[in-house]
């Protein structure tokens, strides 16, 4: 029996560092790693803001720099980070503005709690760094993705968020061409760059992977790969991730210092690695209809 034919490739980009309490890149400059990147072929771009900004200021902030790259690449599919507040309806408070602006193109939602900690002299676990939104933080912004008629970027660090999307897939609740994003785990800091760090999420191999497929089995969501604390592209997940028909999100972000490649380079280099499988890169509205078409691969000809 014949391969199912692997669909087109969507490349988002992570293009700013995580330094929680440090400034990222100024507006004219993560608008110009923006362009670079979906010049190269990533469809969906992932930004930070300035954290060091109220959240006037980096609303205001977050508007410049979306509208500065719409106007250079219309195309373009834009999310943001969260604000810094206590409440879901605070942190959430940009979406709004940018739906007006025009600067917004999938909410981000992260469904339930994942937990990371860094490793001491000895290698053994400490601290408390960790991802807190319950699954009434996350239908709540699920309900705002109806209401502005957007996709969902959903970030699945263990695999009980994932059930949260289960959940909604089978209730016919998740938005047309909501993507799932599949965490894994890497060897170091997303915050302390060079070091060692004890990550959230399941470690980057083919039969980590499977799991989550074997979780997704009998969905029709479209679903990437991203590796935080390592480069993915240095691993063999992105090469498998491709063959099983997922996309790919790169970018200095999750890479943490471990590449020597900037975020264009590692577009360009997801770029090729799509070319070896022959996965076509889509952008723009090839990317929307490739996510709202979803994208499930076997594993055909697995005996």
């Amino acid at each position: 029996m014949p391969a199912t034919p692997l669909p087109p490739l969507l490349i988002e980009a992570a293009i700013c560092p995580f330094r929680f309490g440090e400034p990222v890149w100024d507006e004219a400059a993560m608008a110009r790693e923006a362009s670079d990147c979906h010049a190269a072929g990533a469809a969906i771009i992932h930004h930070h803001h300035d954290f060091r900004l109220d959240s006037p200021s980096s609303i205001n902030e977050m508007r410049g720099m979306g509208q500065a790259i719409k106007q250079r690449h219309r195309a373009a599919l834009l999310y943001p980070d969260f604000l810094k507040e206590d409440s879901v309806q605070g942190r959430v408070g940009h979406f709004a503005p940018l739906l007006q602006a025009g600067a917004i193109d999938l909410l981000p939602v992260d469904p339930g709690r994942a937990n990371s900690g860094q490793l001491d002299a000895a290698g053994l676990p400490l601290g408390d760094n960790k991802v807190q939104a319950t699954f009434d933080d996350a239908n709540y912004i699920l309900t705002l993705a109806h209401e502005y008629g957007k996709p969902l970027a959903i970030g699945i660090y263990e695999p009980y968020n994932l059930r949260w999307v289960l959940a909604h897939a089978a209730a016919g609740n998740l938005p047309r061409g909501s993507l799932v994003k599949l965490y894994f785990g890497g060897r170091h800091s997303l915050i302390h760059l060079g070091r060692k760090a004890l990550n959230f999420g399941l470690p980057p191999t083919r039969s980590a992977l499977d799991a989550y497929l074997d979780m997704l089995d009998g969905t029709s969501l479209a679903w990437s790969v991203g590796l935080m604390g390592d480069a993915l592209l240095d691993s063999p997940l992105a090469r498998y991730a491709l063959e099983r028909g997922g996309h790919l999100r790169v970018g200095i972000e999750d890479a943490a210092g471990t590449s020597p490649l900037g975020n264009r380079q590692m577009v360009e280099a997801a770029v090729a690695l799509a070319a070896e499988v022959g996965r076509p890169v889509v952008v723009g509205d090839a990317a929307l209809q490739a996510l709202e078409g979803g994208a499930l691969a076997r594993r055909h000809n697995a005996s």
